[in-house]
């Protein structure tokens, strides 16, 4: 039997760095994955989806060719192309990763593992059904030894229990990325991060879209004038946005929905049914009772160091429910496999107080920084893509820039506009830091480049723009 310093449940975001980072320390380290390499980031999410929304931001070059003096009268979209294109992409970055792995000397295990109370893990070879649900064994089994266990088991879509898990109209996110077929129309439920990038591809890209949305405004989570803007945006696009509705039910395509407000019921048709209402983290219950490790409904119970209440058990990612975004599972990963190699030494702490998210649609949204709930002695200043001269020479002029400001510091920023997601990270690293808002207004920045306009608002709030004034 095989033993190991650490094996990594999941070869997703968090499983792969923690693997990396492990074996970077001297660690003998092994990965099972019960289904593709990459995890659901690669082959369900960021990476097919990211994909995908390029070729939507293509296809609205086109659409908008004409306002740069470019005349393109007819043109096609070949949904089989770009799913062949998207389907090449995932493969190379599934290879790449396998190649980082190897690199690292870390044996790779094919299957679904089960870790006993003695620390040995059964390996069952099978495969996933297209959902992640469903495990197909074929029989085959091996086992080895861990002296550390880490559980990077990932995440799956909720579902809604009151619908019919046959209807084939129905579709989850992970089923969704991977069709290679344009729906004629398509409906989510659901306004958040994951509605909103699918609206975007799928818009785009010539479904005709709708959205049914259970809370007032779609990224309810956001401020308002994120919500507002974003709205507006989809709607000029020809999405349909129900607000402060209940989905019901859904019938071969037809969607029966509820005002909140005065119970109103209507309805919808549609090719597809996309429930995009959040997702739910995935445990080994049976593992995790062999193994005494305390767990509830929204993850497995860690702390800081990554550590489950058992001292050889760790875990990381979405399996957590401390956040379902990759970059916070790559921080989990390096942080646990540096902890698990350093026995009783000291240790690094996981931080969640500065995380940086996107939404990858058209126009990007990026926030990051918690908005304060009381806004004595707080600025909020609001600076328009517009007075970005980058911005205004590539025609992306459509957004802005939202910071909260106390004692020349800055707490929050939110931003809807092109490449937003490109500059956010600027933003963060003065939250993190501390940095005082002079301090960057005062450094040189690119002209013109979209991520000058912090200098821009920094010295708008500091009252000293020689740039440009906001006309009231």
């Amino acid at each position: 039997m095989k033993e190991y310093d650490i094996v990594v449940i999941g070869a997703g975001p968090s499983g792969q760095s923690c693997a990396v980072r492990a074996a970077q320390l001297g660690g003998k380290v092994a990965i099972v994955e019960r289904d593709y390499i990459g995890g659901i980031c690669t082959n369900w999410g960021c990476t097919p989806s990211k994909s995908m929304i390029e070729s939507a931001k293509i296809a609205q070059i086109i659409k908008e060719s004409g306002k740069y003096g470019i005349a393109v009268d007819t043109f096609t979209i070949d949904f089989e192309k770009v799913a062949e294109r998207r389907n090449k992409v995932v493969k190379t970055v599934r290879e790449e990763i396998r190649d980082l792995l190897e690199h690292h000397q870390i044996d790779i295990y094919t299957g679904q593992a089960e870790p006993q109370k003695d620390r040995t893990i059964l390996i069952r070879e099978g495969k996933l059904d297209v959902d992640g649900e469903t495990m197909h064994f074929t029989g085959k089994e091996e086992t080895i030894k861990a002296r550390n266990i880490v559980f990077a088991t990932g995440s799956q879509p909720l579902d809604l229990l009151s619908f019919n898990k046959e209807d084939p109209t129905i579709v989850s996110s992970n089923r969704l990325i991977s069709i290679d077929h344009l729906p004629k129309t398509l409906t989510i439920i659901g306004g958040g991060v994951i509605g909103l990038e699918f609206a975007t591809i799928f818009t785009n890209l010539g479904s005709k879209v709708t959205i049914i949305e259970f809370l007032d405004r779609v990224v309810a989570g956001m401020d308002e004038d994120i919500s507002k803007t974003i709205t507006s945006i989809l709607h000029d696009k020809g999405v349909q946005i129900f607000t402060g509705y209940e989905a019901l039910s859904v019938d071969h395509g037809t969607i029966k929905m509820r005002e909140r407000k005065n119970g109103q019921e209507k309805s919808v048709d549609s090719d597809l049914v996309l429930v995009a209402i959040g997702r739910k983290p995935v445990m080994l219950t049976e593992a995790l009772d062999n193994l005494n490790v305390e767990y509830t409904k929204k993850g497995i119970t860690v702390d800081d160091h990554m550590m489950t209440n058992q001292p050889d058990v760790w875990a990381i990612g979405d399996a957590t429910g401390k956040s379902i975004l990759a970059h916070v599972g790559i921080q989990q990963g390096v942080i646990c496999g540096e902890n698990s190699m350093a026995g009783k030494k000291s240790q690094r702490l996981m931080d969640y107080s500065v995380i940086p998210a996107v939404i990858y649609s058209i126009p990007e949204v990026a926030v990051v920084g918690t908005v304060p709930q009381d806004l004595k002695g707080v600025t909020v200043e609001k600076i328009p893509f517009s007075v970005n001269l980058r911005a205004n020479i590539e025609g992306y002029s459509d957004g802005f820039v939202k910071l909260w400001l106390a004692g020349g510091k800055l707490l929050a920023a939110q931003a809807i506009g092109h490449n937003v997601s490109e500059i956010i990270q600027e933003f963060a690293n003065m939250i993190a830091l501390k940095t005082p808002i002079n301090d960057v207004a005062e450094i040189i920045h690119a002209h013109p480049s979209y991520a000058e306009i912090a200098r821009l608002a920094f010295n708008h709030v500091l009252g000293k723009s020689v740039d440009f004034y906001l006309k009231k």
